[in-house]
């Protein structure tokens, strides 16, 4: 399910407004991350476009912060990963500090 470019253009319109409204209320270092993350958002809001197959399609590249390995081994089998990455609310905070992964690594280690 894809957005219609109206709904696509309101997205980024508000998300301009929030970032002036931030951009008075809030010390420049926190607005560059605003920023970013906005940007993230737009183009996230693009591949789904352009990737299609919904939240259900996997991705064929690692999320950021995520090594090769724990994408070929973990990720790839994991319920949370989507056609626009990791969507697991830790990994996205704390790349390769999921459960699934720290039990791989723990696994792999021969610690149980």
């Amino acid at each position: 399910m894809g957005l219609s470019e109206e709904e696509k253009d309101l997205v980024a319109q508000s998300l301009q407004l929030y970032l002036q409204q931030a951009s008075m209320q809030l010390p420049q270092a926190s607005v560059n991350q605003l920023v970013t993350i906005a940007k993230g958002i737009i183009t996230k809001l693009d591949q789904m476009d352009m990737g299609g197959g919904g939240a259900k399609a996997k991705s064929n590249q690692p999320p950021v912060g995520i090594s090769e390995e724990w994408f070929e081994k973990v990720c790839q089998t994991c319920s949370f990963l989507s056609a626009t990455g990791c969507t697991d609310k830790i990994t996205v905070k704390f790349p390769g500090k999921c459960d699934p992964i720290l039990k791989y690594e723990r696994n792999k280690a021969g610690v149980r």
